[in-house]
């Protein structure tokens, strides 16, 4: 039997609002922060489209049950508020070092000792904002694949200053949050989950970026190759959110890869500042119908480029 926790997840976007939605249904009392009223709403929708998704998606979820897990989260904008009592604080905020390490010092004066810190990073190495936290002996990534409810695995990477007893204890509460744990024994920017799709969904990019082929190709090819659709690339990036790709590719892109800037460019312009963020706002590379099924490419994913060497 599950031993209910009280548990803050910081960040409400499409991954928090799911981590703090699978706490929740996992029987755990959970906050959800976020930084205005107008995200905490967004969030409220989000979480309620998660919980149609557990009724759509898993045979033995009704709407009873998804509705109860509801009733387990509450909603803040204020970080002292969401560090009350908590046992475990997973911090989902944007992909992007300054913004956690400004979180993790403000949150600091708020924790209490009991309180272990866990960043869904998935990109950055949790060592990199340790010092922040004010306590790296509490601290580790706790990272989690999209689609929680059909992909329950998380990854748990430990730095060199982490207290194995809490690395130990925070495999046990992943499983308690009905998670496969991966424990990871060394540091690494992109995981075991990032090493492999995120190489794919690099060259994806360049080969859209460098004008070789089209976006729908290039979808259908991968499809071929994986043996289904679930590793469709530019599919892939509208289920994680178009958003938080460009986050992630625009820490590439300051790092001097051309086609990570191109690619930033085009998402940014075409997509992002129109609103178009993919699966979530309905359209993305595609366009959804109202159960998340793609019906053809979108206008701006059809747009003719001027392709970069």
């Amino acid at each position: 039997m599950t031993t209910a926790r009280t548990i803050a997840v910081l960040g409400a976007g499409n991954l928090g609002a799911q981590i703090a939605y699978r706490a929740a249904f996992s029987g755990h009392r959970v906050t959800s922060f976020d930084i205005d009223d107008d995200a905490v709403d967004a969030a409220r929708t989000r979480m309620r489209t998660i919980a149609g998704n557990y009724v759509r998606d898993l045979e033995s979820v009704d709407k009873q049950q998804a509705d109860k897990a509801l009733e387990n989260i509450r909603m803040t904008t204020s970080l002292e508020e969401a560090a009350q009592d908590a046992d475990y604080i997973i911090e989902a905020v944007p992909e992007n070092l300054e913004i956690k390490r400004t979180t993790y010092t403000t949150l600091a004066p708020f924790l209490e000792d009991k309180t272990v810190l866990l960043t869904n990073t998935s990109t950055l190495l949790p060592s990199d904002m340790k010092d922040a936290t004010g306590r790296p002996e509490k601290f580790l990534a706790y990272h989690f694949a999209n689609d929680i409810h059909l992909k329950n695995i998380v990854e748990i990477m430990p730095t060199p200053d982490t207290d194995p007893a809490v690395t130990d204890a925070v495999v046990d509460f992943a499983r308690e949050m009905g998670m496969k744990p991966v424990r990871l024994h060394r540091e690494h920017p992109a995981y075991v989950i990032n090493s492999l799709f995120s190489t794919w969904l690099k060259y994806a990019h360049e080969l859209w970026v460098k004008g070789v082929v089209d976006i729908e190709t290039i979808d259908d090819v991968a499809e071929v190759i994986a043996g289904g659709p679930d590793l469709r690339p530019f599919q892939a990036l509208d289920n994680i959110g178009l958003n938080v790709s460009y986050n992630i590719n625009k820490n590439r892109a300051a790092q001097g890869d051309a086609s990570a800037a191109e690619y930033c460019r085009r998402i940014k312009e075409d997509f992002i500042d129109k609103g178009k963020i993919g699966v979530e706002s309905g359209e993305g590379f595609y366009v959804y119908d109202d159960n998340d099924q793609p019906i053809g490419l979108s206008e701006a994913a059809r747009k003719h480029y001027e392709p970069i060497d």
